[in-house]
């Protein structure tokens, strides 16, 4: 089938100025100033005629980018794109003019593209009818809303029959019900056989209505294929991307752009893409859940109390010191904060009693990860059946018959500030403090 557009090793390159005084400093002396960007690297794909691309990847991939260089808007740095029959952009506000009315701006646009005065004459009833836009039709474009801009821009498009329709998030403002009226029309020009750049966020959107996907990133093609198939991965790229913090977001973000730079030199053959999992390991964020507070009591002077509201209580024993006990509920009465304690996770089951705040020293539980890794013991610090143990719940009163032995982690915890590993240890399910393995194993923390 004939190829309605092909491009080929596309490059868009941009200059990154600090101030008006760099900019004008790169114009006027040999010296370069500024920082390059590269919206697009080596980018290559082909559309038959007729068929529908749908463009996706998340904000500042190069999609715009990309379709004003396909429509003539832009120019391409380096690469070639041919187009095979006339192109027309629907963009929210693209090629109008704000201090034109939309009428005046109607007239223009057919003018540039070469429409006669009788043309034009026939035509704008048409583009008014489809735009919606009633009296406000004469109004000043810079009063409209994006959603108003986007109805008159693409009423001009789709009126203009062109060979070749690009959309850029054009249906991403205004109204539904204008929305599923241009979704019929775009319709019609599949039903004609006419090509279609379709880009959006609706996922949904584009199943309906795409034949393939290009999925760009950082400039870069990272998928290009059948619909099905390209979404299902980018849908699952999207649910990791959401839960990525800031800093790996950062991470990710510059990994790529190392590979961006191997690509436009030729040398990415020489280190594996960043988007391969087992190089950057996206699920393996650092997150931090809340598990519970838990708390120790301090001395043997204090009180259990079998309710604050009540003078009834008993003293703390032995058996109640040295221990982790669950806090389940907390009431501030007269000014005086009292914990209900547990020695299970459960809320109903091993309830103690209830303390003064002032009697214990508490933390917040929260839970790091469950990723399995290896450190390797110092032959320092004992192990316990929970995170902060105390004596009561020891293991192992000492570790240095462990020393150099690795230890297998299959969770990991934070008590206050300290990190505790969890692993077994001659078949015992126990907790271990971070500083009890070398520095040089946790800055590595061998993932198995």
């Amino acid at each position: 089938m004939e190829k309605a557009i092909i491009v080929k090793d596309v490059v868009k390159k941009y200059k990154l100025y600090y101030d008006t005084k760099e900019r004008m400093l790169d114009l006027l002396t040999p010296k370069s100033y500024g920082e390059d960007f590269y919206a697009l690297a080596n980018v290559n794909f082909a559309a038959k005629k007729g068929e529908v691309v749908g463009f996706v990847g998340v904000n500042g991939s190069g999609k715009s980018t990309l379709s004003n260089i396909i429509a003539g808007i832009v120019p391409e740095t380096s690469g070639t794109i041919k187009v095979n029959g006339q192109v027309s952009l629907i963009a929210v506000a693209a090629g109008l003019k704000n201090d034109l009315t939309g009428r005046d701006n109607i007239e223009l646009k057919l003018l540039m593209l070469g429409f006669s005065r009788d043309a034009i004459k026939e035509l704008e009833p048409e583009i008014i009818e489809f735009s919606e836009l009633g009296q406000f039709i004469d109004q000043p474009v810079k009063s409209y809303s994006s959603g108003m801009k986007s109805r008159l821009g693409f009423a001009i498009s789709v009126n203009v029959d062109p060979d070749i329709l690009i959309i850029d998030e054009a249906l991403s403002v205004g109204d539904k019900a204008f929305a599923e009226k241009s979704l019929n029309k775009m319709k019609e020009f599949k039903e004609q056989g006419k090509t279609m750049i379709f880009v959006s966020h609706s996922l949904g959107q584009m199943r309906q209505f795409c034949d393939k996907i290009l999925w760009l990133e950082y400039g870069m093609v990272k998928q290009y294929g059948p619909t099905n198939e390209v979404l299902v991965a980018y849908e699952k790229f999207l649910n990791r991307w959401q839960k990525l913090s800031k800093k790996k977001r950062k991470q990710y973000r510059k990994h790529a752009l190392t590979y961006q730079q191997k690509i436009l030199t030729n040398d990415a053959g020489h280190i594996i893409p960043y988007w391969h999992e087992e190089e950057l390991k996206l699920e393996d964020d650092y997150r931090e859940v809340f598990v519970s507070r838990i708390a120790q009591i301090k001395h043997h002077n204090a009180k259990i109390y079998d309710h604050p509201t009540k003078s009834s209580t008993r003293k703390v024993t032995k058996k109640y010191l040295d221990r982790v006990f669950y806090i389940k509920m907390r009431i501030d009465l007269n000014g005086q904060i009292y914990y209900l304690l547990s020695d299970k996770k459960s809320t109903k089951e091993g309830l103690i009693g209830w303390m003064k705040r002032e009697h214990l020293q508490s933390y917040l539980h929260l839970e790091i990860d469950e990723d399995k890794k290896t450190v390797i013991f110092t032959g320092t610090g004992v192990a316990y059946k929970h995170p902060w143990g105390g004596k009561y719940y020891r293991v192992f009163n000492s570790l240095k018959a462990y020393e150099g032995m690795m230890f297998h982690i299959n969770k990991t915890e934070k008590v206050g500030r300290n990190i505790w590993y969890r692993g077994r240890l001659d078949d015992e399910d126990v907790w271990i403090h971070s500083n009890h393995f070398t520095e040089e194993s946790k800055k590595k923390i061998y993932h198995i």
